[in-house]
């Protein structure tokens, strides 16, 4: 959980962080507890205020999918059920049969997948049915949060759009998606505009974060799509990888591609945080976190990782071996599978075979995603923990053919939450007149794209063909 302050210039002027309250349960799932989860936001923002002092302006992003039953009250009822947790995969099962897939993507943008909402709705009704029919409303983790700063309930249409329960051209929930769900459409918030202000803090909110009561609060959006936003790449065929535990490689469009071509893409379609602009995302639910998985099997230090990766960086593409990834959006998809290994197998191998792989996989629906959207992208822009790997950088301009820059601040997410809370209380005009940021100069290619190319589709490709979809989330 990362609170940061910045000035009108976009300059960072505070920082503090804390874990993420987690309970792992032994299915392999998770959840979150809302006093916990609250008060570790509350506790870190008000970090932040006490060295940048009194902000004009609060903005909140968050991951997905995950949210809590609220009571008469507004008190949480149950725990959220964590964004990855498998336990929803019979939920989404009975989608298959209860409306064709084409269509459900067509109203929704959307593959039929155990992380969204409604499967989780559905589980706590059939679950705890008894918890369900108290229930008076469902918040997403910073919609909670903003309506715990702000007794004020709404969502935007960044994270709306991935309850499997919004309709995506018409900007509102679906009557016929929340029926077959099950879920009165009453139970959900208004949907807002990305950077809209829902209001000021409570009394007794602005005491725990030592701000002025009344001070805005905007709901920001999606995490991921924040980050694009926070790292300037927002004109219409811009690409924002951003690279953390979880990946997403984010393409901004302007038509968002619901016929048949962008089915078959088989990737995410959404709305952006900027108005009239959508998005078209390559995601893979393992990126950071297979290397943080590596350090720990090999029980390495970050001083191990950085020499490792000084190893890695002097092999020829594909010399560490072959690593085929987790590519799509399942839950429990966690596991590494290395099929081979380069001459020598030091860690360095293992690590770059880990790089090539999330790298070449990531690049592959990039690819196909331009091209079915027919945009012509100039550069790559990283954003997140792992753009800051010189040796990553390079395999991802490399792989694609296309110069990369970087975000110097790592933490785009907080600074488009923190942008946007601006946009709303009039400190910048509009989304179109908020500061850049800085980056790092432009890498360019090194002439590897073709080798990389052949890489994919002579070995990595007919592997992963060959092998099919195994189930993985028993490997560590």
């Amino acid at each position: 959980m990362k609170a940061r302050a910045y000035d009108e210039d976009g300059r960072l002027l505070a920082d503090a962080r804390r874990p993420t309250p987690t309970k792992s349960l032994p299915h392999g799932g998770a959840e979150y507890a809302a006093d916990a989860l609250e008060e570790a936001a509350f506790g870190t923002a008000r970090e932040v205020v006490a060295r940048a002092g009194p902000p004009k302006a609060i903005g909140i992003a968050s991951m997905a999918e995950s949210g809590f039953l609220l009571g008469d009250r507004g008190e949480a009822l149950a725990p959220a059920i964590a964004w990855f947790d498998g336990r929803t995969a019979p939920q989404a099962g009975r989608w298959r049969g209860r409306m064709a897939p084409r269509e459900l993507f067509s109203r929704t943008g959307l593959h039929i997948t155990p992380l969204f909402s409604a499967c989780k709705l559905e589980w706590l009704r059939e679950n705890s049915p008894g918890l369900f029919a108290r229930a008076r409303g469902w918040l997403g983790m910073s919609e909670y949060l903003a309506f715990m700063m702000t007794g004020e309930r709404a969502t935007e249409p960044s994270l709306a759009g991935r309850t499997m329960l919004y309709g995506l051209r018409e900007n509102e929930w679906d009557e016929k998606l929340c029926g077959l769900a099950g879920v009165p459409s009453g139970l959900l918030p208004p949907v807002r505009a990305a950077g809209t202000v829902l209001g000021g803090l409570t009394p007794e909110a602005a005491r725990r974060l030592s701000a002025p009561a009344g001070t805005p609060v905007v709901l920001a959006g999606h995490d991921h799509i924040c980050g694009a936003f926070g790292a300037g790449a927002t004109a219409p065929g811009e690409v924002v990888d951003s690279m953390g535990t979880a990946e997403a490689s984010l393409l901004t469009l302007t038509d968002p591609p619901l016929d048949g071509p962008g089915y078959d893409l088989g990737l995410p379609v959404g709305r952006h945080v900027l108005p009239g602009s959508y998005y078209v995302a390559a995601t893979l639910p393992r990126s950071g976190g297979l290397v943080e998985q590596l350090k720990r099997l090999l029980e390495g230090t970050d001083d191990d990782l950085a020499r490792w990766t000084r190893e890695a960086a002097g092999l020829s593409p594909g010399g560490g071996g072959v690593c085929l990834p987790p590519s799509d959006e399942e839950p429990g998809a966690d596991g590494l599978l290395l099929c081979a290994l380069g001459n020598g197998g030091r860690p360095g191998h293992l690590l770059r075979a880990v790089l090539e792989g999330l790298t070449l996989e990531m690049n592959h629906d990039l690819t196909r995603a331009i091209t079915v959207s027919g945009t012509r992208p100039s550069r790559i822009t990283l954003v997140g923990g792992g753009a800051q790997s010189g040796l990553w950088a390079r395999l991802k301009a490399d792989a694609s053919g296309l110069p990369v820059r970087v975000v110097s601040d790592p933490e785009c997410v907080a600074r488009g939450a923190a942008l946007l809370a601006g946009v709303g209380v009039g400190v910048f005009s509009g989304t179109g007149s908020v500061p850049a940021p800085d980056y790092e100069a432009a890498l360019d290619p090194s002439g590897e794209h073709a080798e990389y190319a052949r890489l994919y589709a002579e070995i990595h490709e007919p592997l992963r063909a060959r092998l099919g979809r195994l189930d993985m989330s028993g490997l560590g």
